[in-house]
């Protein structure tokens, strides 16, 4: 019974912990801008994975959500576009299900890489092969937006052309 409790507060105390190593690399950051705004030097250089560890700091950050959400998230605590392996390391370090999506072991990695590549919504494949979030990317997702509406321009050009016959 004791070790139960001792458990639980090891758990409530891991919890915390995650929670302050979030505000400190916040602040971090807030601290590196600031510096970079007025010409100084970021007297904080972060360690490329400290969101990540962060982010998976939990044994099941990502485990019951959809592909999609949880490649989100882990590119959003990482703050850098990374590859396909780098993802799915850290998927299933944070406890994603991969069972739940039906990819075999063997092919985990290539779908990985098909999926984000794919879903082009929120993902952006760079010419480098790593995978960011379109969001950190305003030029390629003007460019895309532009593509859209003139794919949906012609398409009502075609509409009217036929109607005229």
């Amino acid at each position: 019974m004791p070790d139960e409790r001792l458990r639980g507060a090891v758990e409530v105390l891991m919890e915390d912990l995650q929670a302050q190593l979030r505000k400190v690399a916040e602040t971090k950051r807030m601290i590196n801008s600031l510096s970079s705004r007025l010409g100084d030097e970021a007297p904080f250089p972060l360690d490329e994975d400290e969101g990540a560890s962060i982010a998976a700091g939990r044994p099941d950050a990502y485990y019951g959500k959809p592909f999609a959400t949880a490649a989100q998230m882990l590119l959003q605590a990482r703050r850098r576009a990374c590859s396909a392996a780098e993802i799915l390391d850290g998927l299933e370090r944070g406890g994603f299900d991969f069972k739940a999506t039906g990819w075999r072991e063997g092919d985990r990695l290539r779908m990985v890489a098909l999926s984000l590549a794919k879903n082009n919504k929120y993902f952006h494949k760079l010419p480098n092969n790593s995978i960011g979030l379109l969001e950190w990317y305003p030029e390629v997702q003007k460019r895309q937006d532009r593509a859209l509406v003139e794919a949906i321009d012609a398409l009502e050009d075609e509409d009217a052309a036929k109607e005229e016959r």
